[in-house]
């Protein structure tokens, strides 16, 4: 891995709240009933080869079995759904990689809400269409014509993809993963000692793991302090509960923070409540330190104590860089 810090000046964090953008309707179906549900997106980004989505499926709605042209990851926020036949709920972590699909999916009774995220080409074409034909069905659904999107030139819209026109990247016997949260173990990854003599703690969950590639389900117990920093990555965080400032701005749940290669954000000091975050990595996920004076000015202003960060065992890859701060100077971007 190289070592060398990717900070430069002029590269910085970017911070939006969901209740800040507006929905986009994307698929339609009339129901049994009469009624039509809807499909609804918001797009903290969307570019040509990255799209962070917040999606919301109203009850009832059924979405096709399908994949992506990039590996996706799809985190379910709120609600629940059949996906593939499975009942999935808040805390599911799906794992698309590029080649495979999954779905269908069938929304339930409450509606279903998930943040998704490709990284690259976004556009999804459709697999397996008798499955979604008996899923509509079954339901006395109709499928409704897909409400117009006008988001650039670039834009092809992938909602009727079949890999008719362009050859689709299945691969056969890739499949797609599914972990919920409760699968796995809480590690802690730094303590400190309170004013009060009580010790706090960042506790994480990794649904993936690799040198290249990292989603992590992370804990701040409140009051909770971590140092301004960067990843050796395209780096994103949701917050999924409570809330957190992020240096001088307080990020309740609903914010998505996108972290670009060269950038840092930070010191991050949990509230009262604590915070829970969802943070996907899409290169090398270990960290760099920035600014050092401000994580000293915050831990004096809480009177905490950092304590030696606990042992990471995530294999012979892995260089723990958690105690590594960038030199102060680096070149400008251009």
């Amino acid at each position: 891995m190289d070592n060398t810090s990717p900070k430069l000046n002029g590269v910085e964090a970017t911070f939006w709240h969901v209740d800040d953008i507006d929905w986009a309707p994307v698929q339609k179906q009339r129901n049994a009933d009469g009624t039509v549900a809807v499909v609804r997106e918001k797009w903290p980004i969307m570019r040509p080869a990255f799209l962070s989505a917040y999606v919301h499926y109203e009850p009832g709605m059924v979405v096709r079995r399908h994949g992506h042209r990039s590996n996706h990851i799809v985190f379910v926020l709120d609600g629940g759904a059949w996906i593939g036949g499975d009942w999935c709920t808040a805390g599911t972590h799906i794992h698309v990689p590029l080649g495979a699909t999954f779905g269908p999916i069938v929304a339930g009774p409450h509606g279903l809400t998930c943040w998704e995220l490709s990284f690259g080409e976004f556009g999804g074409w459709g697999d397996e269409q008798a499955l979604f034909d008996r899923e509509i069905e079954a339901r006395g659904v109709t499928p409704l014509p897909d409400p117009p999107l006008h988001l650039g030139d670039w834009f092809k819209d992938p909602r009727g993809d079949v890999g008719a026109e362009r050859g689709t990247p299945r691969v056969p016997g890739l499949f797609e993963t599914v972990t919920t949260m409760d699968e796995f173990e809480w590690t802690e990854v730094k303590l400190q000692r309170n004013a009060d003599g009580s010790v706090s703690a960042i506790r994480e969950k990794w649904p993936i793991a690799q040198p290249d590639f990292m989603t992590a389900y992370i804990e701040y117990d409140p009051g909770m302090i971590t140092r301004r920093h960067g990843h050796f990555g395209h780096h994103l965080v949701w917050v999924i509960a409570g809330g957190a400032w992020f240096g001088d701005r307080w990020c309740p749940a609903g914010t998505h923070i996108e972290l670009p290669f060269g950038a840092a954000f930070g010191p991050i000091i949990a509230g009262a409540e604590g915070t829970l975050f969802l943070e996907i990595t899409n290169g090398d996920f270990r960290s760099w330190g920035d600014q050092p004076e401000t994580f000293d000015k915050a831990v004096a202003a809480h009177a905490v104590t950092p304590l030696p960060d606990p042992t990471i065992e995530l294999g012979t890859w892995f260089e723990d860089k958690r105690g590594y701060w960038a030199p102060n100077e680096q070149p400008a971007t251009s």
